[in-house]
């Protein structure tokens, strides 16, 4: 009888811990996928209608979780550029870093403000170097196996297919017969060329000039955890967590947080 009340008593602590392992948000794991977040609110519909974005979960380290759209929900050049001789004579502006970009500067302004509004869950984002607050992945981002990715480059790369929403179809995004669609990463090919890395509609890394309007958006935002509160979902795709601001954390003063802004 002992022996069988101790068995009870090890299985009740092992579904607890499980039951309090699912409130805690976890990065991408072999076998058992991604978790996912619903955060901020982007056209969906052809039409422009408004709809929750869902983002996956590829880390969580030091209570911070880097979360990229499961989606491509928008089409973007990375110069904007719409004079066609300009386009076509590739005489547009070259950089040297994803941060000189059109791109750059509008997800940190106008996209930050579509995607999030006057959330105040946007003081809970974290700078990205080189990137802002709303930013995309590096090339070596989008080969590294701890966020769900191979590190193969090229031929076909199932990790890295990425659906686009009707909205970004409607925006021009290119959509190949098995519905995926390419999207910019952030890394310069050369600061003296015209071409930005992107991931192919089949998932290989490939190069793109700078004014593709075809190419969509699939973005990225890294949270402090400790200034949010989970008030909602179990991080399926089908009922992902839900987050909301408390405040700074411990280690940061209101003043730092203004700092931030």
């Amino acid at each position: 009888m002992k022996r069988a009340w101790l068995l009870c008593l090890m299985l009740l602590m092992l579904a607890c811990s499980a039951a309090v392992a699912e409130d805690a948000p976890r990065g991408y794991v072999k076998g058992e996928g991604y978790q996912y977040v619903q955060l901020g609110e982007y056209p969906y519909e052809k039409d422009g209608t408004v709809k929750p974005v869902l983002w996956r979960i590829l880390e969580v380290s030091d209570d911070k979780a880097l979360l990229l759209t499961e989606y491509v929900i928008d089409a973007k050049q990375m110069i904007f550029e719409t004079d066609k001789k300009v386009i076509e004579k590739r005489t547009y502006r070259r950089i040297t870093s994803y941060a000189e970009s059109d791109l750059y500067q509008y997800l940190n302004t106008q996209g930050m403000d579509d995607l999030f509004g006057e959330d105040p869950i946007r003081q809970a984002f974290i700078e990205e170097e080189g990137g802002g607050k709303l930013f995309i992945l590096n090339t070596s981002q989008y080969l590294t196996p701890a966020y769900g990715f191979t590190k193969a480059r090229y031929g076909v790369t199932r990790s890295r297919y990425a659906k686009p929403t009707p909205y970004a179809l409607a925006q021009g995004v290119y959509k190949d017969r098995n519905g995926n669609a390419p999207y910019w990463a952030s890394t310069v090919k050369s600061p003296k060329g015209y071409q930005m890395q992107l991931v192919g509609y089949d998932g290989h890394m490939s190069w793109g000039a700078y004014t593709r309007v075809n190419v969509g958006l699939r973005l990225n935002v890294r949270l402090d955890l400790t200034q949010l509160t989970l008030s909602g979902g179990d991080g399926t795709k089908e009922n992902p967590f839900i987050y909301t601001y408390s405040g700074a954390s411990a280690t940061e003063s209101p003043t730092q947080e203004a700092d931030h802004e």
